[in-house]
């Protein structure tokens, strides 16, 4: 039988990883917003590079800026799935009874993780933003070469 005080560790340790599991899900739903604003941004940027010609004039900046705009979402993604690891390390020492006080303090799990490797590895951000930085490489190369051949 669990007597009181027993209890109360246990409460406090239920409590701490619904705290954890918080900042997880709100690290995931932040890497889907990512994931949205980034189709709405480049596919508003990829329109007015097609408006009223102005891929024939000039458009090579534009190009190269929503591909840099690509690459830069791409690592804000990483950024957040990284915090989300470092949280899921978090949660493991708290259930696996490394840590009994209230932290959300992640940064000793966040010195093992290397946001590089996050970006390359994660199967859902490379085949999200490689496969469309390739497609916009492509895109925009038939495009402007069109133009200018």
């Amino acid at each position: 039988m669990v007597n009181n005080s027993q209890q109360g560790n246990l409460y406090d340790k239920l409590s701490h990883l619904q705290l954890v599991e918080q900042q997880i899900q709100r690290m995931a739903n932040n890497s889907f917003k990512i994931k949205s604003w980034s189709i709405t941004i480049i596919g508003a940027a990829i329109g007015y590079w097609l408006k009223d010609g102005y891929s024939q004039k000039n458009g090579i900046e534009i190009a190269i800026l929503i591909v840099i705009v690509s690459i830069l979402f791409w690592w804000l993604d990483a950024y957040y799935l990284t915090l989300e690891k470092g949280y899921r390390e978090l949660y493991a020492a708290i259930d696996h009874n490394k840590i009994n006080n209230y932290t959300l303090d992640i940064k000793p799990y966040i010195k093992k993780i290397d946001i590089k490797y996050v970006a390359i590895t994660s199967k859902v951000l490379t085949r999200t933003y490689v496969w469309g930085i390739i497609l916009e490489i492509i895109f925009f190369g038939q495009y402007y070469l069109k133009f200018r051949g």
